[in-house]
């Protein structure tokens, strides 16, 4: 399968006030790929993740989606984007299968009747889920998981050909983030680019193709997978100089046997 970019960033610059949430970010990602946005606290990664899904314009620079521009969440699910957020955003007092088609109309809720949108979303749930589950059930009465699996569920019923995932593993147990991972493959061997914002780096090592580092809003490193290690992401998150002043600390002094705590008759 012939790789070609999906989404590019050049220089993009975002602001809230006077803080710089981006500073001139930097991002290609390709057809048929997983690409791992990581960084730490406040390093910009879910911001970087809302302006793609065109849920947050940018102050400068160019954003490209497939060649196009994406101004809005609504242009940009017309390109062909499905996001799944940080936050569990689901509609506690309607039942699962209108959670799964929220937002989809003029995209696919309107070319199904109701038995086709019941028999492709019970499909997509049991696949994910390794259950199933009842459709018309209320979602406020489902556990924080497979919520979860909800707002993923609805990214994927619309075919992506761009999906991000963010922190969309965070509420999800090993055996669920495998189904995860599986899904993901699929939509890789079918074209579609998938990138991932995570803070669990054990799994983007794992999963990811290439990597994209941020640190105070900026690209530091553009990873290719075999470069892709623990040890190399968290020395650029951390930089390069803080990580060489930690190696020229010296070890601490032996303090002997002098006692620095003692406590007798503990109960």
């Amino acid at each position: 399968m012939m790789s070609y970019p999906t989404v590019e960033l050049s220089s993009v610059r975002k602001t809230f006030g006077p803080t710089v949430a981006l500073g001139g970010c930097n991002l290609t990602a390709y057809a048929g790929e997983v690409h791992a946005i990581i960084g730490g606290n406040g390093s910009g990664k879910s911001t970087l993740a809302k302006v793609i899904s065109g849920v947050l314009i940018p102050d400068s620079g160019q954003v490209s989606i497939l060649g196009k521009s994406a101004t809005s969440p609504h242009e940009a699910r017309q390109l062909g984007i499905s996001n799944v957020f940080q936050e569990v955003l689901v509609a506690d007092e309607c039942s699962v299968l209108d959670n799964l088609y929220l937002g989809a109309d003029g995209l696919l809720g309107s070319s199904m009747n109701r038995e086709e949108k019941e028999a492709k979303a019970s499909a997509l749930m049991r696949e994910l889920l390794g259950f199933d589950i009842d459709l018309s059930g209320l979602v406020g009465e489902l556990p924080l998981s497979v919520k979860q699996w909800v707002t993923i569920a609805r990214a994927l019923l619309t075919d992506p050909k761009v999906l991000i995932l963010d922190e969309s593993s965070a509420a999800l147990d090993f055996d669920s983030t495998e189904r995860l991972f599986r899904k993901m493959r699929q939509l890789k061997q079918r074209g579609a680019s998938i990138l991932i914002v995570t803070h669990r780096i054990a799994e983007l090592v794992r999963i990811a193709d290439r990597a994209t580092v941020l640190r105070d809003g900026v690209d530091v490193g553009k990873l290719a997978k075999e470069e892709i290690t623990e040890a190399r992401i968290l020395e650029l998150i951390a930089g390069a100089e803080r990580s060489g002043t930690d190696r020229d600390q010296p070890l601490p002094r032996r303090l002997g046997d002098r006692a620095v705590l003692r406590a007798t008759d503990f109960r």
